[in-house]
């Protein structure tokens, strides 16, 4: 009988919590070696680690290069996308990711682009016009690499549906992580080749109390 090989393809190990920092507060030592020694254990065989701005995917990078089960995306999320702007020059910006990304297949540890997508339930960290701007553009990086894309869409499937399709020519396949969406909304991602959604706790909240 075959064993099942678990890929956790979504793990945000760039986040100060697994520095040991919350709210700015140091609470407790570096633990990713404990969180990947428990995961070992678990079953999981590969992880990917998400890339969630440029400085995040070359941590993301390092960190992956740390195992060889490890792996990473290279992308900018939909909440900050404003770094494009902010960089100054939003052309250096994206071929900072390209180059990026680059050195990340040729190691063999970038997998895919991402995480980027649309999120119009935190516009107050980034307009929607921004958000769709660069979620397009990003389109173009997964092109040029010929990768999947790791995709986030939280309270703007319209606007998502539209520019994946405009732009599917260039959609080498992905997933749409964490799906909070209607059964609508699942059947128009589903109808795309090679796409598929994430399911997990966020995806069976419910106005239930209890």
């Amino acid at each position: 009988m075959a064993t099942v090989r678990m890929i956790d393809i979504a793990v945000n190990f760039t986040d100060s919590m697994f520095k040991g920092v919350y709210n700015g507060k140091q609470c407790h030592l570096p633990d990713i070696a404990a969180v990947l020694t428990r995961a070992w254990s678990a079953g999981v065989d590969r992880i990917i680690v998400t890339g969630g701005s440029l400085e995040e995917s070359r941590e993301a990078l390092a960190i992956a290069e740390t195992d060889a089960r490890l792996f990473c995306t290279v992308g900018v999320h939909p909440t900050r996308c404003n770094e494009f702007d902010e960089s100054g020059d939003p052309e250096k910006h994206f071929q900072a990711l390209l180059s990026l990304a680059k050195v990340g297949v040729e190691k063999g540890k970038v997998v895919a682009i991402g995480e980027c997508g649309l999120d119009y339930d935190r516009t107050h960290f980034c307009s929607p016009e921004i958000q769709k701007k660069y979620f397009e553009r990003q389109f173009e990086l997964a092109h040029l690499m010929k990768l999947p894309m790791f995709l986030h869409m939280r309270a703007a499937a319209g606007d998502f549906i539209e520019i994946l399709d405009q732009n599917k020519h260039r959609f080498y396949g992905g997933v749409a992580h964490s799906f909070t969406g209607t059964p609508e909304d699942r059947d128009k991602l589903l109808a795309f080749n090679n796409l598929f959604i994430g399911i997990n706790g966020c995806s069976l909240k419910n106005t239930r109390k209890s």
